[in-house]
């Protein structure tokens, strides 16, 4: 038995020292990519003509082509590992070719030596269909082609076995990849909207919805044609007593934000996930947010975005908005600004904690008014068309602008429900 045990403590001994030495080479310091996200109302408009491109021109079964600028990519990825993993990413794309860099914070208090950055840096290479991932490096561990095959096969089989995210992957047919441009060629499969609504919204989520949109059209009813939106979240807000949004008043927040939202636009839920079909339906209204529909309209798109995204993203879309009735629109608005802003930081404080969470809805459920939540507008300038707007304020970001912001978000901190 002694001539086995030399070797055996060896592999305890080696086992072990191979995994610090990975994990050693693998996790570093600091990130190689650290940048801000930064979305302007030019990104959001680019992604709109996208997706109205598409939307009309593409039918189930045919062939669609979609060009994407490299800084959009960028964009894109760097606002993804931002929202879902708290790191940065940089896409930086040549002839036939790009390179992708991650950065992703580790952390654990179990175990503190493997804290740190784990930095991914890889190139995908054109092929005639998706592109191949080569020269991947995790820090300072470089895996080789093969092992990185393996892997993808791997994460392949994983998406086979799940059809709602197997029905995306498999629309893909090719990426083209260019100084210019990258092409995405892909099949439209007629189920593929069905799918995708069906797992945006998880069993829980759905339940949820199905209670205040089953409260909203029972108080709907009751309230006529015209309501007031602080009447329409106060009553939500009543629906669900603190003993059964225990530990989850955020994700309750969600839905009641949500179907507010839905209700406000007078669109059918139905839009998001088909089930909501066979759900009660409330009566259409109007609801106004002091006196005006258009602002009800402002400040819940404006809190949905940012309590099922985040504030950035809010800003952008409602900026964008402004900048596009300047053009050919009512003109712009510092007062929709107005409710937008007080919408996103609504939407904000209702997700921050379950703190948070609770204290608003518990202002809620004791009654509020609409001066709670849209701050005092009409001295604000509203109606400009492009070149108005460019002769009193010359530019987005120039001082005459960011004065009147500037008194925006004064107001907005002050309102009540907000403090």
């Amino acid at each position: 038995m002694r001539k086995y045990a030399l070797p055996v403590v060896g592999v305890l001994v080696a086992v072990p020292l191979a995994l610090l030495t990975i994990l050693w080479l693998a996790i570093e310091d600091r990130p190689r990519t650290d940048r801000k996200v930064i979305l302007t109302p030019e990104h959001v408009g680019r992604a709109k003509a996208i997706i109205d491109t598409h939307r009309h021109r593409a039918s189930p079964g045919m062939l669609a082509v979609a060009r994407v600028r490299p800084a959009d990519a960028d964009l894109a990825a760097n606002y993804l590992a931002s929202r879902l993993g708290n790191g940065s990413a940089q896409v930086a794309v040549a002839d036939r070719s790009a390179i992708i860099r991650l950065s992703l914070p580790m952390t654990s208090t179990a175990l503190p030596a493997i804290n740190g950055y784990l930095n991914l840096e890889g190139t995908l290479l054109q092929t005639d269909g998706l592109p191949a991932l080569r020269s991947v490096r995790i820090g300072k561990l470089p895996l080789p082609d093969a092992f990185t095959e393996l892997i993808a096969l791997r994460v392949e089989d994983w998406l086979r076995r799940d059809s709602e995210y197997w029905a995306g992957f498999d629309a893909l047919r090719q990426i083209r990849i260019s100084r210019d441009e990258l092409v995405v060629v892909y099949r439209w499969i007629d189920a593929f909207p069905h799918d995708m609504k069906a797992s945006m919204v998880d069993e829980h989520e759905r339940g949820r919805l199905l209670s205040y949109q089953s409260l909203l059209a029972a108080n709907s009813t009751r309230n006529g044609g015209v309501g007031s939106l602080a009447t329409i979240l106060s009553q939500l807000a009543r629906g669900t007593s603190p003993a059964q949004s225990a530990g989850e008043a955020m994700a309750d927040n969600r839905a009641m934000i949500l179907v507010a939202t839905f209700h406000v636009l007078g669109i059918s839920l139905e839009k998001l996930l088909p089930e909501a079909a066979r759900w009660p339906h409330p009566p259409p209204q109007k609801i106004t947010l002091d006196g005006r529909d258009d602002f009800a309209k402002h400040f819940m798109v404006s809190a949905a975005i940012a309590a099922y995204a985040d504030t950035a993203l809010a800003d952008a879309i409602g900026l964008y908005k402004e900048i596009d009735d300047s053009r050919y629109g009512s003109g712009f608005s510092f007062n929709d600004i107005a409710a937008d802003r007080a919408g996103t930081k609504f939407g904000e404080k209702a997700v921050a904690s379950e703190d948070s969470a609770r204290d608003l809805r518990g202002q809620m459920a004791s009654g509020i008014e609409d001066r709670d939540l849209m701050p005092e507008w009409k001295d604000l300038p509203e109606y400009l068309s492009e070149a108005e707007f460019k002769r009193r304020f010359t530019e987005i970001d120039s001082p005459a602008y960011r004065a009147v912001m500037q008194k925006i978000e004064h107001r907005v901190a002050d309102l009540r429900i907000l403090r």
